[in-house]
Protein backbone atom coordinates (compact mmCIF):
# COMPACT_ATOMS: atom_id res chain seq x y z
CA UNK A 1 0.00 0.00 0.00
CA UNK A 2 1.59 3.03 -1.13
CA UNK A 3 2.36 6.01 1.67
CA UNK A 4 -0.19 8.95 2.23
CA UNK A 5 1.64 11.85 0.32
CA UNK A 6 2.70 14.18 2.87
CA UNK A 7 4.36 17.73 1.16
CA UNK A 8 1.63 19.87 0.01
CA UNK A 9 2.54 19.77 -3.78
CA UNK A 10 1.66 15.96 -3.64
CA UNK A 11 -1.25 15.97 -1.70
CA UNK A 12 -2.57 18.70 -4.04
CA UNK A 13 -1.04 16.44 -6.92
CA UNK A 14 -3.36 13.53 -5.64
CA UNK A 15 -6.20 15.39 -4.88
CA UNK A 16 -6.49 16.88 -7.99
CA UNK A 17 -5.61 14.01 -9.82
CA UNK A 18 -8.45 11.84 -7.84
CA UNK A 19 -11.56 14.74 -8.77
CA UNK A 20 -10.31 15.10 -12.19
CA UNK A 21 -10.50 11.36 -12.42
CA UNK A 22 -14.37 11.92 -11.49
CA UNK A 23 -14.67 14.09 -14.60
CA UNK A 24 -14.38 17.43 -12.75
CA UNK A 25 -12.55 20.32 -13.80
CA UNK A 26 -9.68 20.95 -11.35
CA UNK A 27 -8.87 24.67 -12.05
CA UNK A 28 -10.29 25.72 -9.23
CA UNK A 29 -8.60 22.68 -7.21
CA UNK A 30 -4.88 24.33 -6.43
CA UNK A 31 -5.90 27.79 -5.04
CA UNK A 32 -9.23 26.69 -3.51
CA UNK A 33 -6.59 23.70 -1.46
CA UNK A 34 -3.96 26.04 -0.33
CA UNK A 35 -6.26 28.49 0.85
CA UNK A 36 -7.78 25.86 2.89
CA UNK A 37 -4.66 24.67 4.11
CA UNK A 38 -3.47 27.76 4.83
CA UNK A 39 -6.36 28.51 6.99
CA UNK A 40 -6.22 25.56 8.79
CA UNK A 41 -2.63 26.20 9.90
CA UNK A 42 -3.01 29.76 10.60
CA UNK A 43 -5.96 29.16 12.75
CA UNK A 44 -4.05 26.42 14.96
CA UNK A 45 -1.72 28.94 15.59
CA UNK A 46 -3.67 31.76 15.91
CA UNK A 47 -5.49 29.72 18.63
CA UNK A 48 -2.27 28.60 20.06
CA UNK A 49 -1.22 32.55 20.45
CA UNK A 50 -4.49 33.67 21.88
CA UNK A 51 -4.74 30.99 24.38
CA UNK A 52 -1.56 32.22 25.63
CA UNK A 53 -3.88 34.97 27.30
CA UNK A 54 -7.03 32.64 27.95
CA UNK A 55 -8.75 32.91 24.53
CA UNK A 56 -9.44 31.71 21.27
CA UNK A 57 -8.92 33.36 18.01
CA UNK A 58 -12.95 33.77 18.00
CA UNK A 59 -12.64 35.68 21.01
CA UNK A 60 -10.01 37.70 19.49
CA UNK A 61 -11.77 38.40 16.62
CA UNK A 62 -14.70 39.33 18.45
CA UNK A 63 -12.80 41.56 20.68
CA UNK A 64 -10.60 43.35 17.78
CA UNK A 65 -14.41 44.05 16.00
CA UNK A 66 -15.26 45.90 18.84
CA UNK A 67 -12.15 47.80 19.21
CA UNK A 68 -12.16 48.80 15.67
CA UNK A 69 -16.09 50.04 16.09
CA UNK A 70 -14.94 51.49 19.17
CA UNK A 71 -16.65 55.68 18.23
CA UNK A 72 -20.23 53.55 16.96
CA UNK A 73 -22.39 51.75 19.34
CA UNK A 74 -22.54 47.86 18.46
CA UNK A 75 -25.53 45.74 19.13
CA UNK A 76 -25.06 42.14 19.54
CA UNK A 77 -27.24 41.50 16.45
CA UNK A 78 -24.79 43.98 14.69
CA UNK A 79 -21.73 42.34 15.59
CA UNK A 80 -23.37 38.96 14.68
CA UNK A 81 -23.50 40.04 11.22
CA UNK A 82 -20.49 42.01 11.33
CA UNK A 83 -18.66 38.30 12.52
CA UNK A 84 -21.21 35.69 10.77
CA UNK A 85 -22.37 34.22 13.08
CA UNK A 86 -25.81 33.51 14.59
CA UNK A 87 -27.46 35.66 17.38
CA UNK A 88 -27.49 32.80 20.10
CA UNK A 89 -23.76 31.99 19.37
CA UNK A 90 -22.95 35.61 20.22
CA UNK A 91 -24.54 35.63 23.04
CA UNK A 92 -22.55 32.92 24.96
CA UNK A 93 -19.24 34.66 23.49
CA UNK A 94 -20.66 38.00 24.92
CA UNK A 95 -21.32 36.54 28.07
CA UNK A 96 -17.92 34.64 28.63
CA UNK A 97 -15.66 37.39 27.69
CA UNK A 98 -18.02 40.02 29.88
CA UNK A 99 -17.22 37.36 32.60
CA UNK A 100 -13.40 38.02 32.44
CA UNK A 101 -13.66 41.59 32.63
CA UNK A 102 -12.99 42.50 28.61
CA UNK A 103 -16.52 43.19 27.49
CA UNK A 104 -19.17 45.58 28.83
CA UNK A 105 -22.88 45.80 27.63
CA UNK A 106 -24.87 49.15 28.65
CA UNK A 107 -28.53 49.95 28.01
CA UNK A 108 -28.99 52.07 24.32
CA UNK A 109 -29.50 55.38 24.53
CA UNK A 110 -32.58 55.89 21.77
CA UNK A 111 -33.71 52.19 22.46
CA UNK A 112 -33.42 51.15 26.14
CA UNK A 113 -34.65 47.33 25.17
CA UNK A 114 -30.91 47.20 23.07
CA UNK A 115 -27.52 46.37 24.46
CA UNK A 116 -24.90 48.31 23.74
CA UNK A 117 -21.23 46.79 23.64
CA UNK A 118 -17.73 47.91 24.19
CA UNK A 119 -14.35 46.60 25.42
CA UNK A 120 -13.23 47.26 28.83
CA UNK A 121 -9.35 48.82 29.80
CA UNK A 122 -8.95 45.15 30.17
CA UNK A 123 -10.42 44.41 26.63
CA UNK A 124 -8.10 46.49 24.75
CA UNK A 125 -5.32 45.54 26.48
CA UNK A 126 -5.73 42.20 25.85
CA UNK A 127 -6.15 42.74 22.23
CA UNK A 128 -2.79 45.02 22.12
CA UNK A 129 -1.31 42.17 23.66
CA UNK A 130 -2.73 39.42 20.91
CA UNK A 131 -2.51 41.50 18.11
CA UNK A 132 1.53 42.21 19.41
CA UNK A 133 2.19 38.51 20.24
CA UNK A 134 0.70 37.30 16.15
CA UNK A 135 3.45 40.20 14.70
CA UNK A 136 5.99 38.71 16.74
CA UNK A 137 5.06 34.58 17.03
CA UNK A 138 3.20 34.31 13.97
CA UNK A 139 4.35 31.88 11.34
CA UNK A 140 2.49 33.54 8.45
CA UNK A 141 3.64 37.11 9.48
CA UNK A 142 6.98 35.86 9.22
CA UNK A 143 6.22 34.47 5.81
CA UNK A 144 4.24 36.83 4.36
CA UNK A 145 7.06 39.36 5.23
CA UNK A 146 9.70 36.93 3.55
CA UNK A 147 7.98 37.27 0.36
CA UNK A 148 8.71 40.37 -2.35
CA UNK A 149 6.73 43.39 -1.90
CA UNK A 150 4.87 42.39 -5.35
CA UNK A 151 3.89 39.22 -3.94
CA UNK A 152 2.64 40.79 -0.71
CA UNK A 153 0.48 43.56 -2.54
CA UNK A 154 -0.43 40.64 -5.28
CA UNK A 155 -1.68 37.91 -2.61
CA UNK A 156 -3.84 40.66 -0.13
CA UNK A 157 -5.37 42.12 -3.50
CA UNK A 158 -6.71 38.95 -4.42
CA UNK A 159 -7.31 37.84 -1.37
CA UNK A 160 -9.34 40.84 -0.81
CA UNK A 161 -11.36 40.59 -4.17
CA UNK A 162 -12.42 37.40 -3.19
CA UNK A 163 -12.94 38.04 -0.12
CA UNK A 164 -15.50 40.61 -1.13
CA UNK A 165 -16.69 38.37 -3.54
CA UNK A 166 -17.88 35.95 -1.45
CA UNK A 167 -19.08 38.13 1.47
CA UNK A 168 -21.84 39.25 -0.89
CA UNK A 169 -23.38 35.83 -0.95
CA UNK A 170 -22.88 34.52 2.57
CA UNK A 171 -25.35 32.83 4.11
CA UNK A 172 -25.45 33.18 7.76
CA UNK A 173 -27.89 30.38 8.42
CA UNK A 174 -25.92 27.79 6.15
CA UNK A 175 -23.05 27.91 7.86
CA UNK A 176 -21.59 26.46 11.20
CA UNK A 177 -20.48 28.63 14.02
CA UNK A 178 -16.90 29.49 13.20
CA UNK A 179 -16.87 31.42 17.09
CA UNK A 180 -16.87 27.82 18.21
CA UNK A 181 -20.23 28.88 20.21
Amino acid sequence: MPAKPRAPVDQLEAGSAFFAGLGLDVRHFGPMWHVMKVAQLVETELNRIAGQHGLSIADFHLLGALMMDAEKPLRPTDLALALNVSNAALTARIRKLSDAGLVLGRKGEGDRRATVLSLTAKGSETVLAIGAAIEREGHFVRYFRGLPAEDQRVLGRVMGELHTLMDRHFLPASRSDPLGG
